[in-house]
């Protein structure tokens, strides 16, 4: 059935569409390369040079630099080849990634619609395809927590690939972006969940394919003793820290490239606060209004994303609105798909799936919001409510095509509806132009 599917007009549609977008990001960003990205060149330069064992890097870890470096080895350290290569192979990983969710949903509920939502609000993102195209690691790491996910979810642990699968994902993930690593406790406990009401989970398994594969932190491991002496599997900076302590006198952070303008955004509390001696966490006891306004800052602003493009000529581009008007509608189809889901799903199955998504999806953001938060930040959480968002738009319709409610009485709630969507989506914009009035450089609503 789900061959059938793939082939019917909607979902081509939806493929065809994503390319475009795909090609239309490539062909701006795959000729110039800012900040991170020529860090991550660097070091994939370095493993070409030096090898994988000599690395002299304290921030980055080394799995996303190999790759580029693996790349640049077929197409003649060649720049713009090295980053085109790398953006195909992203945004097949993405679109592999959004498919599987999918596929796994629709094979629980066996809704077409649900399949259209998912497909519809995962591979039309703009902001996720923009991100294919650059040296940048959050998507990837997304994606392996992600499908890691998914084999926890939907897996047969009867096999044994389920296990490798699992751990490979979840470690490759950290070793492409540390702060993944938020989700491995979050693993542990939902497999622990799982052996207590499916009751499938081969402890005894889970123990020997998780120490098996943390053969992936060695290089990580050799490098930090090596080079500083460091006995750490993650990065030798203390990144977390330096965050905390940004997040504590910042509401957001953003970089965005403008012709004659700092590519560096920063959304400064209204509180005065200096960021060199107080953390967030210190904020709670010294200063709790401005703990409150910053942590529920972070927390709105990892999921108002802002500027899609990473080059743009001037702060007040149309794709802020048309990006902004897409995300906004897809937290609205996919928190209301939540309420449904847990609403209908009564079977242990379905009760696995809403606590181990929506688990994860409060852990990561209960824990990024003590972060100087940026929109890629928020990308775990889109991804995590795309099943619900499919949900959501099931319910919607399955509501309109209803026979049994009276046609005017449908229309007057469909009116209803739609007048608190425009509310909704109007407030948004509300906080979020507010967000970025703080930058003191952005001013949508003319202050």
């Amino acid at each position: 059935m789900l061959k059938v599917l793939c082939k019917e007009k909607k979902v081509v549609a939806i493929f065809l569409a994503s390319v475009l977008l795909f090609l239309y990001y490539l062909n701006v960003n795959y000729k110039v390369n800012y900040y991170d990205e020529n860090g991550y060149i660097n070091i994939s330069k370095s493993i070409l040079a030096q090898g994988l064992f000599n690395i002299n890097e304290p921030l980055r870890t080394y799995l996303y630099p190999l790759i580029i470096s693996i790349i640049s080895i077929f197409t003649n350290s060649d720049i713009v080849l090295i980053k085109i290569g790398m953006s195909i192979l992203q945004y097949l990983f993405y679109i592999y990634t959004i498919c599987l969710v999918g596929k796994k949903t629709y094979e629980y509920c066996n809704q077409k619609t649900v399949y259209y939502g998912i497909l519809f609000f995962g591979l039309l993102n703009p902001y996720l395809i923009q991100s294919t195209t650059l040296f940048l690691t959050d998507l990837m790491s997304t994606c392996c927590v992600i499908l890691a996910l998914v084999h926890i979810t939907f897996g047969d642990f009867y096999k044994n690939k389920t296990y490798l699968m699992i751990f490979l994902y979840s470690y490759i993930g950290t070793m492409i972006r540390p702060s993944t690593i938020i989700f491995i406790p979050i693993i542990i406990f939902l497999l622990i969940i799982r052996k207590y009401t499916i009751k499938d989970v081969n402890i005894i398994k889970s123990v020997m394919f998780a120490s098996c594969a943390l053969v992936i932190f060695f290089p990580q491991l050799y490098n930090n003793v090596k080079q500083f002496n460091d006995w750490t599997p993650l990065v030798h900076t203390k990144l977390y820290e330096f965050q905390s302590h940004l997040a504590a006198s910042n509401l957001k952070y953003a970089s965005v490239v403008i012709p004659n303008e700092s590519a560096q955004l920063f959304y400064p509390s209204p509180y005065q606060i200096d960021s060199s001696t107080s953390g967030i966490f210190e904020l709670m006891y010294t200063n709790f209004p401005a703990f409150l306004t910053a942590y529920f800052s972070h927390m709105f602003g990892v999921l108002d994303w802002g500027y899609i493009e990473t080059y743009i000529n001037d702060f007040y581009p149309i794709s802020r609105i048309i990006g902004s008007l897409f995300l906004y509608s897809f937290w609205i189809a996919a928190f209301y798909g939540v309420y449904v889901f847990i609403r209908k799903n009564k079977s242990i199955a379905g009760k696995f799936i809403a606590i181990s998504f929506i688990s994860s999806f409060i852990l990561y953001w209960g824990f990024i919001g003590t972060t100087i938060i940026e929109s890629r930040f928020g990308y775990p959480l889109y991804i995590l409510m795309l099943p619900f968002s499919g949900w959501g738009v099931q319910c919607c319709l399955d509501y309109w095509r209803s026979e049994s409610i009276n046609k005017s009485l449908k229309l007057i709630k469909t009116v209803k509806y739609l007048l608190v969507f425009i509310i909704v989506i109007t407030l948004t914009f509300y906080l979020s132009f507010l967000l970025d009035y703080q930058t003191g450089r952005i001013n949508w609503l003319g202050f």
